[in-house]
């Protein structure tokens, strides 16, 4: 039997102690503060999602000094519908997931295929990896005092390490890519640091969507969510995975209207239409890629795939001074050709 009360938690390096409050908790204020997360999903204003009851999300406060500086969401498996809003955790994490998937608690969060925790940006890099290790220890023991199984999907590489402790595993279920770009915002100095076959890739690519006479615009992403519902659905569909448009329209508004960073859409459209969207959202120097959308057949398919994928998020960066892109899981091959490096993304669950 799991004792009645947590652990006495207070940090050696940064004298934090922990604690589980429920949604209702979480000042508004809280969103003001500098946080450093590994994905615009893990900051505070995203902890309240309209779409999740108050009674399913809870979160792991780590505090120093009176103010908070860890954040680690807490997702009861059952009510959140795990498969609808994660793709298909099954087949993610099988080894770690119990037969009744109502015994699960996600730890870090279950949308957007990222988990991990949210910290001040102002704390050091160790007092970082001792806030996140705490804030971990104390979500498991939380989920075991529970009768849950813990697990944390999507765990990048920069915090598996804090996630792991006595008792845990590892698993690598996918590979991330990240494109980083030159601070000065220079287009040379990107093609330069591609190497010969990278330039040839990405000229090629610019090239051919001007000879094929595509439309390319970075819009306001509400513009979008309309005509991007059938691209997407098409784009799931080829993967295996059936997702109505209407339903797959709802979910790109809901994530259009959270109020963390800039929404945008790079569209590139013929004179029917658009025929190839990526979401993205940017905040401070990282541009995150959401959702990606392409018609099943086009002439220039290819060239528009290549068009809003890459070369319009990429110009989107420079000219805006971001020095990184997250090109988002697998399908590594066109990323690495236009300078993307490659992380593995983990599940970590119960070493049973």
């Amino acid at each position: 039997m799991p004792s009645p009360r947590p652990p006495p938690r207070a940090d050696a390096v940064t004298g934090t102690d922990f604690r589980v409050v429920s949604l209702t908790e979480i000042p508004t204020e809280w969103q003001e503060q500098a946080w450093d997360a590994a994905s615009v999903a893990l900051l505070p204003p995203r902890l309240g999602r309209p779409y999740l009851r108050p009674g399913d999300c809870r979160v792991v406060v780590g505090s120093a000094a009176g103010r908070p500086v860890g954040l680690l969401s807490l997702l009861r498996g059952a009510s959140c519908h795990a498969p609808a809003v994660m793709g298909d955790p099954q087949s993610a994490a099988a080894g770690f997931l119990p037969a009744a998937q109502g015994d699960l608690m996600f730890v870090g969060g279950c949308v957007d295929l990222v988990a991990g925790a949210a910290v001040a940006a102002d704390l050091t890099a160790e007092e970082r990896r001792s806030v996140r290790r705490g804030l971990v220890e104390r979500a498991w023991w939380e989920a075991r005092r529970e009768g849950l199984a813990p697990i944390a999907l999507y765990v990048r590489n920069d915090e598996v390490a804090d996630f792991l402790g006595p008792g845990r595993r590892a698993t690598e279920i996918g590979v991330t890519s990240v494109l980083r770009l030159p601070a000065d915002g220079s287009d040379a100095a990107y093609l330069a640091g591609l190497g010969q076959n990278g330039r040839r890739a990405v000229l090629k690519d610019r090239r051919r969507v001007a000879e094929a006479g595509l439309r390319s615009e970075v819009l306001p992403a509400g513009d979008l969510t309309g005509p991007a519902a059938d691209l997407v659905a098409a784009v799931k569909r080829r993967y295996g995975i059936e997702e109505h448009p209407r339903l797959l329209r709802a979910r790109l508004e809901r994530w259009v209207a959270d109020p963390a960073g800039e929404r945008v859409a790079f569209s590139v459209s013929d004179a029917d239409g658009p025929v190839a969207v990526t979401f993205g959202c940017a905040l401070g120097n990282r541009l995150e890629l959401y959702e990606t959308g392409l018609g099943e057949a086009h002439r220039y398919r290819h060239e528009a795939y290549a068009e809003s994928l890459f070369q319009a998020p990429i110009a989107f960066a420079l000219a805006r001074g971001i020095t990184e892109i997250d090109l988002g899981l697998d399908a590594v091959t066109p990323k690495t050709r236009r300078g993307a490096t490659l992380a593995p993304t983990w599940a970590i669950g119960p070493d049973q």
